[in-house]
């Protein structure tokens, strides 16, 4: 799953199961190995720390 790591440092667009968007920049990307959990940590437009568990995200892109 590092493919998750590539997000780190940049800006994107994320839609959770749920239907809520978010849009921010990734500051943190934390994998843990027991249980297999990636957890994703943005700093939104509003200038609000964020965290998803990766299993959250129904949608995750790069903004430009």
């Amino acid at each position: 799953m590092d493919g998750w790591r590539e997000y780190k440092g940049k800006k994107v667009f994320i839609e959770t199961h749920s239907g809520r968007q978010y849009s921010g920049k990734v500051i943190d990307i934390d994998v843990s190995e027991n249980p297999r959990l990636i957890w994703i940590v943005i700093i939104d437009k509003f200038r609000k720390r964020i965290t998803f568990v990766h299993s959250e995200i129904k949608l995750i892109q790069e903004e430009k």
